[in-house]
C-alpha cells in the first residue's frame, strides 16, 4: 500500500536540510539506533509535516518522534496544539526528552519497538480483519511491555476502597495505593495514576507527569505480573513539586515493585 503523502509547506525544506546538518547529540544517540530499519520500519530525520519539522518521522506508520530539549520545558500547551494538528492527518507522536535519550537510551528504545509492533499489528488487523494474538496475560500483544485498555482502573468505586482500605508504599517521588480485589474480567492488575491539581495547574504538566508514571510501569510491570497471587487495583501518585524525568520516574517505579513484593509476601506468611 502506498504511504500517505501528509501536507508541508515548501519553505520548510532548506531549514529541514539544515537541522540534519546539525544534529544535537540525543538526536544522534538515538538516528543510530533507529536508522536502516534497525527497528524494521524506516524512519527520515527532520520531516517537514504541514507547518512543522519533526525530528524522526516513519512514512509506513505515520509515526513521528520528537525529542524535547530544555526549550521545551515551558511550551506543553505549543507541543499538544501541534500533536493535536498532526493527529488531525492520522500522524501519532511519541516524545522524549533529551535525558532519557542520553540515560536511558534502552527504555526508549524497547518503547519505540512496542509502539512500532502497535502500530503494526494494528494496521495489519484492520488490513486483515483478524483478531490479534493475545499473551498469557491476556495483552492484546505478545510484547510484555503493553498496557492495554483493560488494565487501566477506570471505577470510581475502587478509585474510593483505594484511599479507604488500600495498604501503601513510597519512595520519592512516588507513591503506590494498592488493594487486593476481584475483576469481572481476567485482568490481574488494573492501574490508575495521579498527578496532583495543586501542585501542577496545567492540565499538560500534569498529562506529561501521567504519561511519564504509565510508561514507566508499562516497561516494569513484568517485575511483578509473575511473582503475585490474586487481583489487584493499583494507585500510583507523583508527590514531588518538579515536572520530574524518565530516569528518575523509572527509578522510583521499580523500587515500589519491588517493596510491593516483600511486603506482600511477609504479610503472606504473618
Amino acid at each position: 500500500m502506498k504511504n500517505k503523502i501528509i501536507p508541508y509547506n515548501p519553505k520548510l525544506k532548506e531549514f529541514a536540510r539544515q537541522l540534519r546538518k546539525n544534529s544535537t547529540l540525543s538526536e544522534v544517540l538515538l538516528w543510530q539506533k533507529i536508522k536502516q530499519r534497525a527497528l524494521g520500519v524506516q524512519f527520515h530525520r527532520q520531516v517537514p509535516l504541514l507547518e512543522y519539522i519533526v525530528d524522526f518521522y516513519c512514512h509506513e506508520l505515520r509515526l513521528a518522534i520528537e525529542i524535547d530539549g530544555k526549550s521545551h520545558a515551558y511550551t506543553y500547551n505549543e507541543d499538544a496544539f501541534r500533536e493535536g494538528q498532526l493527529d488531525r492527518f492520522g500522524v501519532q507522536v511519541i516524545r522524549f526528552s533529551n535525558e532519557e535519550i542520553k540515560n536511558n537510551l534502552f527504555s526508549v528504545l524497547l518503547t519505540l519497538q512496542e509502539t512500532v509492533d502497535k502500530l503494526h499489528q494494528d494496521k495489519s488487523t484492520h488490513a486483515l480483519n483478524k483478531t490479534p494474538l493475545r499473551s498469557p496475560q491476556g495483552d492484546s500483544s505478545t510484547s510484555p511491555f503493553t498496557f492495554p485498555k483493560k488494565e487501566k482502573l477506570k471505577s470510581k468505586t475502587l478509585f474510593e476502597s483505594l484511599f479507604k482500605e488500600g495498604m501503601s508504599v513510597s519512595h520519592f517521588p512516588l507513591k503506590l495505593i494498592y488493594l487486593n480485589t476481584s475483576f469481572e474480567d481476567d485482568s490481574k492488575i488494573k492501574v490508575g495514576v495521579v498527578a496532583p491539581k495543586k501542585k501542577f495547574k496545567s492540565a499538560v504538566d500534569r498529562n506529561r507527569i501521567k504519561r511519564l508514571l504509565r510508561e514507566a510501569y508499562r516497561l516494569n510491570k513484568s517485575l511483578i505480573f509473575n511473582n503475585i497471587e490474586g487481583n489487584f487495583a493499583f494507585l500510583f501518585l507523583y508527590l514531588g513539586n518538579k515536572m520530574p524525568s524518565y530516569v528518575d520516574i523509572e527509578s522510583a517505579m521499580q523500587k515500589l515493585m519491588e517493596d510491593f513484593l516483600k511486603k506482600e509476601s511477609h504479610e503472606k506468611i504473618d
